[in-house]
């Protein structure tokens, strides 16, 4: 695993789909949490504000993942679509999944805040882009 990391035939995979790898796996840890057990602050909507920076940089990161990957020129060019769809299953999934952690309920809200936190980030993205000058070709930052 260590010579695997440390190749230089691998720099993309660690900088670009790595990061979103890991990032869903914090999700995944999250939501496998109780209920009780992860309340940080104690506002009122404190959960919805939490689900919005965490759906909002998976997209982000999705977004960097299928953008600048090699492997399919199809994936690199529909990126923004195609990571908004795989955020909402995944944030889907994560609700599916909430359902059967004890004190934890799926809840339709939460979808659609994730969802909201996707589309905002795929704006500032597509403006980012508009403002930035073209890239030379596609898979490379």
């Amino acid at each position: 695993m260590e010579r695997f990391l440390n190749s230089k035939k691998y720099p993309d995979f660690l900088k670009f789909q790595l990061p979103v790898l890991i990032w869903m796996a914090l999700i995944y840890t999250l939501s496998s949490m109780r209920g009780s057990t992860y309340s940080p602050f104690e506002f009122p909507e404190a959960h919805l504000i939490a689900h919005s920076l965490l759906f909002g940089m998976l997209y982000y990161l999705g977004y960097r993942a299928l953008r600048y990957q090699n492997f399919s020129r199809f994936l690199s060019e529909f990126s923004l679509v195609m990571t908004l769809f795989f955020v909402i299953l995944y944030a889907a999934a994560d609700e599916y999944h909430q359902s059967f952690v004890p004190g934890r309920t799926e809840d339709i809200k939460d979808l659609l805040v994730d969802t909201t936190a996707a589309v905002v980030v795929l704006f500032v993205v597509l403006l980012k882009d508009k403002l930035r000058p073209k890239e030379r070709n596609w898979g490379t930052p």
